[in-house]
């Protein structure tokens, strides 16, 4: 965030920069800024929310553009998106034909689906690959991938194998839609059979399932930490090119089983103030949680929706000594004896006391500032 720049300078270049993302993704003329705005400021948001390669398509339509050192960089970005879209469909072909040769059901989720609904695909930076898979086929996808040159990352830890391949791959192998340890973890169980197979060993969701995983995904990330424009994008891209066609009923009861329908409601509200009706002049303390958010969160924000409604004391005894869950999802050992318990909770205090020092004190400073 500039230094330089008072919170009214830094909402009204905000405001800016949502009225530059709605013109990328509907292919409109962008209006031209006026002086006080700071394209320095916009492209660092824009780089923090994960849209700097969407929102060029837009900065090059200005007639009054940043300046070359900087439109260059915003350039580069662009042309980043592009070679990381090239790249990760190339992948992505190459990991279809893999599984489908050696007998491994799966279903592409999460970015793959939205990709689709923008203009172009590379103006949605997806940061990784996603597939679901059978857990009984874990280990044998993994060798498999591990033939084509990607590294075991994360293994065994929450809902998902990680797997890295230089310079940009990451690869995702998930066994369920969510953590165990979440309250949509009874939803998702045997989710892979739900979805309907479109030839050899892949599956696809139907629309209405992608539409509702959104939402959950989506609710993850707003409740734990935030979540960023990108999001709303895409829920502004979902709800108008996907839901007109949808079947409404269905999803309705699904999300008020789920206890979504409120928060569905709050998403569509905020999506399209932004980008159907523009009306950004004027932003909430829900919608500025969003804007200082970035893509995947931020850490104050995750630190203090934990406090969130709690007594401090409680809120540092649940970070010391998280639930049974919540440890078995990160010590997979757990889920063979539950003796292993005391262990991982000396592990866990030692480990990250080592590895997290500046998160543990930004941590800490930021229990004593928030009121209990």
């Amino acid at each position: 965030m500039s230094e330089k720049l008072t919170r009214e300078q830094k909402l009204y270049n905000l405001s800016y920069l949502i009225k530059l993302a709605s013109a990328a993704v509907d292919e409109t003329q962008p209006p031209e800024p006026t002086e006080e705005i700071d394209f320095n400021y916009i492209y660092r948001v824009c780089k923090a929310h994960d849209i700097a390669n969407t929102v060029f398509y837009t900065v090059e339509k200005l007639q009054s553009k940043p300046e070359e050192k900087l439109l260059k960089k915003w350039r580069d970005e662009r042309n980043k998106g592009v070679h990381r879209n090239m790249i990760q469909s190339m992948e992505a072909d190459a990991l279809k034909e893999t599984f489908n040769e050696n007998g491994i059901d799966f279903m592409p989720v999460k970015g793959f689906p939205v990709c689709a609904l923008y203009p172009k695909p590379d103006y949605r930076y997806m940061g990784d690959l996603d597939y679901l898979i059978r857990p009984e086929d874990l280990q044998k996808a993994g060798a498999l991938i591990k033939n084509m040159g990607y590294m075991p990352d994360h293994i065994g830890q929450f809902h998902h194998d990680e797997y890295i391949k230089p310079p940009l791959m990451v690869l995702e192998l998930h066994h369920s839609m969510v953590k165990a340890s979440s309250q949509f973890s009874d939803y998702y169980k045997g989710f892979l059979d739900k979805g309907k197979n479109i030839g050899g060993h892949e599956y696809k969701m139907s629309d209405e399932d992608l539409y509702i995983f959104l939402i959950v995904h989506l609710f993850k990330h707003y409740e734990e930490s935030g979540t960023g424009i990108r999001s709303f994008m895409d829920m502004y891209l979902v709800n108008k090119k996907m839901l007109p066609k949808l079947n409404h009923e269905y999803i309705d009861a699904e999300l008020e089983k789920l206890g979504l329908t409120e928060f569905c409601e709050f998403i569509y509200r905020i999506s399209s103030k932004w980008f159907v009706d523009g009306n950004v002049d004027k932003f909430s303390e829900e919608e500025i949680y969003i804007l200082t958010s970035g893509a995947y969160g931020s850490a104050r924000h995750k630190y203090e929706n934990r406090i969130k409604g709690k007594k401090k004391s409680k809120a540092i005894l649940e970070r010391i000594f998280p639930p049974v869950s919540w440890m078995k999802d990160t010590y997979p050992i757990l889920k063979k004896s539950m003796l292993f318990l005391p262990f991982t909770y000396v592990h866990r205090m030692v480990f990250k006391s080592i590895k997290n020092r500046k998160k543990i004190k930004d941590e800490l400073h930021t229990f004593k500032e928030t009121k209990s």
